[in-house]
């Protein structure tokens, strides 16, 4: 893992947390319009509780990574374009990275986000 900038996302119980280091490759919207940022699935460590992560197949691919214990998912993930899904923009974001390939961006819309351009 980097030794640059990271963050911390937990479940709601607490049993699960995940480490994100670095910054994210873009920014985006969900399906309903909510922001999110795609990370290399590659900066995402366990924190804790990985008795308690369960990976769960979603219908329109990828996989959900959700707390065992309280059911609240905490990204998606997806193995095919290398990228990590999170709700929200990071606090210090200056904005949409340029890091996505061609490939990554097309996988990402095909899975339903919207990558945007430019803040």
């Amino acid at each position: 893992m980097s030794n640059g900038p990271y963050g911390q996302i937990a479940c709601g119980c607490g049993a699960l947390s995940l480490l994100v280091c670095g910054a994210p490759l873009a920014l985006g919207e969900d399906a309903e319009g909510e922001a999110v940022a795609f990370w290399p699935l590659s900066a995402i460590q366990i924190g804790q509780g990985a008795d308690e992560l369960e990976l769960l197949m979603e219908a329109r691919g990828g996989e959900a990574w959700r707390c065992g214990r309280c059911d609240e998912r905490l990204l998606h993930g997806d193995d095919e374009a290398g990228v990590a899904v999170l709700a929200g923009i990071p606090e210090d974001s200056d904005g949409p990275g340029v890091a996505l390939t061609a490939a990554q961006r097309r996988r990402l819309e095909a899975l339903g986000y919207r990558v945007l351009a430019g803040r």
